[in-house]
């Protein structure tokens, strides 16, 4: 397939009128905030004017100015009427000129407790589905979760996307537990707040405090299939412009940072400009723009309508491919052409770049085989384009998945134990292990009412594709006390971490840090009560881990409760810890007999003898890969009267 069928339209569909409460539009009055106003607009704020007009504004700019094919306007949905509502139906209905100028009638779901998620629609008089009542504040109620918020649009019988933005920043972080393949079909990865591709990336947020584990690519490793795309936010009534007529004000003068805080803007300002998206429409309607939102066949650009194109298998940006054979190479075609001179375009496979080229003009491109044999199941590859300039644009992800690629087989006849590779490639050092005992620990779940305030620590068994979760809880009732320290993980596979009850604040509430090695420090104050949906006395951090039942895991913890270490009030399931910093054992192979068996190739088995002891389970590893990479198998196994030995069924997990 290529793009020759579709149009390239671009457009943005995140932006605020003076409906919203935060709106800054032309029109007004400005005197009582704290701001810094553009000398060529200061007159445009000395008069009031009613918000509609700010409606108009936005559409007239976005089509007149910015020579836009597509636009949007998403209100907050707490601060909005219903007669307001109707109005922006209208309106949307005035603007849309189908061939020339498309609008969607949008809002943005503003929910403080689960994040923000803008609601598109293709119908002309869809309902306004609020995530707290009208009028009251979002910081203040809890309100309905997003899974309530995908139900109502199906009792509705709408046909809608909702699309998750600044799903890092701790004033109001995206609640990844809730995903929907139906209507998350794309994730805003740029906008006025910053850059959301990856923690850490140079263009990160710093409007807010931002929390690991939140930004795009973290969604995408946790299997999320959504497209990426570019949204203005903004509230000027400037779409898709690095013009800001209007600074103000992010933060008040008096405040308090937390102290794992790195980075901090006294002025809401974001050096790139507004974010925006590009889009393959099959026409410029609301059917074929909606049909290209929906088929994740878009782009996010920030700076420049830089010109994207990207094929992977004769796949489009936003498709899935599934192949049989893991042998065959994986075939990339990127091109991309911007305003200015091209600095470099980069393939990113799964959240790593795999191949980089550098442009000496504003055209660039690139074919790239990638021949690197599987590692998982689910792979996912997109290219980013970056400017000399600083603009730049993010190709929404393929998908590469592969099917029936078989396991490493163990089989037992007498006191012969058989390992048969039926994988349809090679697999090297697989290796056994004879163990007495199962080798991941679990510890009894500590009881939180036991103090008034104390540290918490335990370990359950978790399902596929992890192992065991680490739970550490913060309590402390009826006043707040702050919590520090630190997590050191050795011998582990692959984690990851959520935050539990965190306060949402954009600057000084709780946060934690990870390194994406194995290293976690945290700042928790339970019983904060930074807003009214901070009402916990109990915090912490869940940490899920893979691990590898041939080797040693644990984790050395750390712990402060106001400055000092809690000895006395610091528990480890139902044990007091008597020292601290202490080692949490998450897998132990004491008493164990590793048995390498090498490498195999496809088809190929090998045969040893068990070796004598009293063994209760058969761990083999690498045995069979799934969507986070080469996975164990471990079964029990018991010894017959005669000396015989006998496999049980099924994988312990």
């Amino acid at each position: 397939m290529s793009y020759s069928g579709f149009k390239l339209l671009f457009g943005d569909i995140h932006a605020h009128s003076n409906y919203s409460l935060c709106g800054i539009c032309d029109g007004r009055l400005l005197k009582d905030r704290d701001c810094y106003i553009h000398t060529s607009v200061i007159n445009s704020y000395m008069i009031e004017r009613d918000p509609e007009v700010s409606v108009d504004l936005f559409y007239e700019r976005a089509r007149e100015k910015m020579n836009l094919d597509f636009a949007a306007l998403t209100d907050h949905d707490f601060s909005m009427s219903d007669e307001v509502w109707r109005i922006l139906k209208e309106k949307a209905s005035k603007w849309y000129s189908p061939g020339r100028f498309t609008t969607l009638n949008a809002y943005e779901w503003t929910s403080y407790a689960y994040g923000h998620r803008n609601v598109y629609f293709l119908d002309d008089d869809p309902p306004l589905i609020r995530c707290v009542s009208y009028g009251v504040s979002p910081s203040a109620e809890v309100g309905i979760s997003p899974a309530e918020l995908w139900s109502l649009l199906d009792e509705a019988g709408v046909k809608a996307i909702t699309i998750p933005h600044h799903p890092s920043i701790t004033q109001f972080p995206i609640d990844w537990n809730y995903f929907n393949s139906k209507y998350d079909r794309l994730l805003e990865i740029v906008s006025i707040w910053g850059v959301f591709e990856y923690y850490g990336n140079p263009f990160y947020c710093m409007e807010s405090d931002n929390m690991p584990r939140f930004f795009a690519v973290d969604a995408l490793e946790r299997g999320y299939k959504m497209g990426f795309i570019g949204g203005g936010d903004t509230h000027d009534c400037y779409p898709a412009s690095r013009f800001r007529p209007v600074i103000i004000s992010n933060m008040g003068t008096k405040m308090f940072m937390n102290s794992l805080s790195t980075g901090y803007m006294r002025y809401f300002h974001n050096s790139l400009g507004a974010g925006f998206a590009g889009l393959y429409a099959t026409e410029n309607s609301r059917e074929g723009v909606f049909e290209a939102l929906n088929s994740r066949r878009a782009y996010a650009v920030v700076g420049a309508k830089i010109r994207l194109e990207f094929i992977l298998m004769d796949h489009l940006m936003g498709e899935e491919l599934t192949l049989e054979d893991p042998r065959e190479p994986i075939e990339v075609y990127a091109k991309a052409e911007g305003e200015e001179r091209i600095d470099t375009l980069e393939i990113i496979k799964n959240g790593r770049v795999i191949h980089r080229v550098y442009g000496s003009s504003s055209k660039i491109s690139t074919r790239f085989i990638d021949d690197e044999k599987p590692k998982r199941l689910y792979n996912y590859y997109y290219v980013r384009v970056t400017q000399r300039d600083g603009s730049r644009a993010w190709s929404s992800p393929i998908w590469v998945s592969y099917r029936g690629l078989g396991k490493i087989e163990p089989i037992i006849k007498g006191s012969l134990l058989t390992v048969r590779n039926r994988c349809r490639f090679r697999v090297g050092d697989i290796k056994l292990s004879f163990l007495k005992d199962n080798p991941f620990i679990e510890t009894s779940r500590t009881d939180l009412n036991i103090r008034k305030r104390g540290v918490f620590v335990w370990t359950e068994r978790a399902n596929s594709p992890y192992d065991l979760v680490l739970r550490v809880r913060f309590k402390s009732s009826n006043r707040k006390a702050n919590f520090r320290g630190s997590i050191k993980l050795q011998g582990i596979e692959e984690y990851k971490v959520e935050p539990v009850n965190f306060a949402k604040w954009k600057y000084g509430g709780d946060l934690f840090r990870d390194d994406y090695l194995g290293f976690i420090e945290w700042d928790i104050t339970p019983s904060s009560n930074l807003n009214g949906i901070d009402i916990h006395d109990v915090k912490g951090l869940n940490v899920w881990l893979r691990l590898n039942p041939m080797r040693d895991a644990y984790a050395i913890m750390d712990v402060f409760i106001d400055g000092s270490r809690p000895l006395g009030n610091t528990f480890l399931g139902s044990k007091l810890v008597k020292d601290i910093p202490f080692k949490v054992f998450l897998c132990r192979t004491l008493g164990s007999k590793v048995v390498s068996v090498g490498g195999l190739e496809a088809g190929e088995d090998r045969t040893i003898i068990i070796p004598k002891g009293e063994w209760r389970f058969l761990a083999l590893h690498p045995a069979l890969m799934d969507e986070l990479g080469l996975r164990w198998l471990m079964r029990r196994i018991k010894v017959k009267e005669d000396g015989d030995w006998i496999l049980g069924e099924g994988n312990l997990t």
